[in-house]
Order: C-alpha cells, then sequence, then structure tokens
C-alpha cells in the first residue's frame, strides 16, 4: 500500500478497522493495546499491518507499538517514499 494515496485521517480510519476486526471490539487511536490483548493477539495484528501495508515492523519496533496511535505512525513513517 502506498499511503501517499490517503491522508493521515483516512490512513488512521483503516488501521482501527483492521485492529478491530482482529481484537473483535472497538478501539480509539489512544486505546492501550497491552491492556486489551495479549501478546499473541500483538503478535497477528503486526503480521496484519505488514501485510495490509506492507512495511516491516523487526522484532527491536515491536517495542514501539503501545497504541493503534503508533501503528499508524510507523506505517506513515515506513510508506512514505
Amino acid at each position: 500500500m502506498d499511503n501517499g494515496n490517503y491522508s493521515r485521517q483516512e490512513l488512521e480510519q483503516q488501521m482501527l478497522e483492521l485492529i478491530e476486526e482482529h481484537l473483535e471490539q472497538p478501539v480509539e487511536l489512544d486505546t492501550p493495546l497491552c491492556e486489551i490483548c495479549d501478546d499473541l493477539d500483538l503478535m497477528e495484528l503486526f503480521m496484519a499491518v505488514e501485510e495490509e501495508f506492507e512495511v516491516e515492523i523487526s522484532l527491536e519496533d515491536e517495542d514501539l507499538f503501545e497504541t493503534p496511535a503508533d501503528f499508524v505512525g510507523f506505517v506513515m513513517q515506513h510508506t512514505d517514499d
């Protein structure tokens, strides 16, 4: 996915929908993920985000993700060519 075709707001909405689909519950951009999912849920989210947005999340980067907003920022930073 090339985020150049999406505004930040559109990317935020798409990210929330993806996360809600995987966690099967509503989330906000500032929802602490550690409070609503376990390690397996997080690994599945990493894989889903990688596939959907064509980015690679390294093991070193995994600790950066505390909220859905962190995923949005990562995707914006790593797909903006």
